[in-house]
């Protein structure tokens, strides 16, 4: 099990990347939301995505990037995560049935 490291609060903290049920770009900064609470990182989308196992994470919009394990439902404009609905793009629903093709 791998894990990414936050800082928050003054101290690092480490969390399974299986936790983790979306990352949200929120300007300049990402939102990650995790099973337990959400951080706020400075570092860009881009970057968090290119670091991430793509086995494991699907960028599915420009400013979202989902874990494919917490995926409940996928429609022709949004996917649902964690019972939120997040948009879809063209090319984010074309990686979709890439991925699901592969792993389903």
């Amino acid at each position: 099990m791998k894990e990414l490291a936050f800082r928050t609060a003054g101290k690092w903290e480490l969390v399974p990347q299986e936790e983790i049920q979306y990352i949200e770009s929120c300007n300049k900064l990402s939102k990650v939301v995790t099973v337990h609470r959400e951080y706020l990182l400075s570092t860009p989308l881009q970057v968090l995505a290119d670091n991430l196992p793509p086995e494991l994470f699907i960028k599915v919009h420009r400013s979202f990037i989902v874990c494919k394990l917490h995926i409940r439902g996928i429609a022709s404009t949004y996917i649902l995560v964690a019972d939120k609905e997040l948009p879809i793009s063209r090319q984010g629903r074309a990686e979709l049935k890439h991925k699901y093709r592969m792993f389903v």
